[in-house]
């Protein structure tokens, strides 16, 4: 069986698994959904509403965390966790999944959401044709969910940006000494953890091909992306993408 992939299309978290298992070289068809209109097919999946989801011979893989050790094994490429830096590699994944992701999560959704163009062409441009159909009319709804779900209010963004912007100081701090990557001279899965990540804020070509296109974006969206773009750590995420993200 081909594995299958639940998705958000645009999800950061997604996008973590889409590129390790592109890079693993491994095969998997993706069953992409636009949030809230994913429940069912996770549900279905994983017996949870969360994605990604992935659905394999081995068993079923319910976070990006564990969907990217399951490539690491399975694939065609050098390991993301190399034994000398298994350990550091494995404490930069956690602080960049469990406070980058949901972070620059809520800036984003804080920046989008009320534009009503960006949120109606962000539920209508996946799915099957009846999730289409319900995301082109139910944008009060749908933005309203999301705002209340992921606590998206001014205060919220406002301690989000800020552990954004104490995380990519971090990263700079650790690219001082010259290496090319977060662990030394070897791509790992902390670069990758972080430039997925980080996407939503400086919205590289390859991930902005699941999103809306930035030029459609509301000009405060804009501004933002060019911001993050212009930091050290979001010029690393964008070269990291250039460079290391082949599909």
């Amino acid at each position: 069986m081909i594995p299958r992939l639940v998705t958000i299309r645009f999800s950061h978290y997604c996008e973590k698994a889409r590129w390790a298992l592109d890079r693993a070289r491994l095969a998997y068809d993706e069953d992409a959904h636009a949030p809230i209109l994913s429940y069912p097919a996770a549900l279905r999946a994983s017996g949870k509403r969360m994605v990604p989801v992935l659905v394999t011979d081995d068993g079923v893989m319910a976070s990006s965390g564990a969907i990217l050790d399951w490539a690491d094994r399975h694939g065609h490429a050098p390991p993301l966790r190399p034994a000398e830096h298994a350990h550091v590699v494995a404490a930069l994944e956690r602080t960049f999944d469990d406070k980058l992701g949901p972070a620059t999560r809520r800036v984003a959704y804080g920046h989008i959401l009320p534009d009503r163009a960006s949120v109606t062409e962000m539920f209508s441009g996946v799915g099957p044709s009846w999730e289409r159909r319900l995301g082109a009319t139910a944008h009060p709804a749908f933005a309203a969910v999301i705002r209340r779900g992921l606590k998206i209010d001014a205060a919220g963004v406002a301690r989000s940006r800020r552990r954004v912007d104490a995380i990519f100081a971090d990263v700079a701090a650790r690219l001082d000494d010259g290496r090319r990557y977060l662990c030394g001279d070897q791509f790992t899965g902390a670069d990758l953890t972080f430039a997925a990540l980080a996407a939503p804020l400086v919205y590289p070509d390859a991930y902005a091909r699941f999103a809306v296109p930035l030029e459609d974006m509301a000009p405060s969206v804009r501004e933002l992306v060019r911001s993050y773009r212009h930091t050290r750590a979001g010029a690393f995420a964008l070269r990291l993408y250039a460079e290391d993200r082949a599909t």
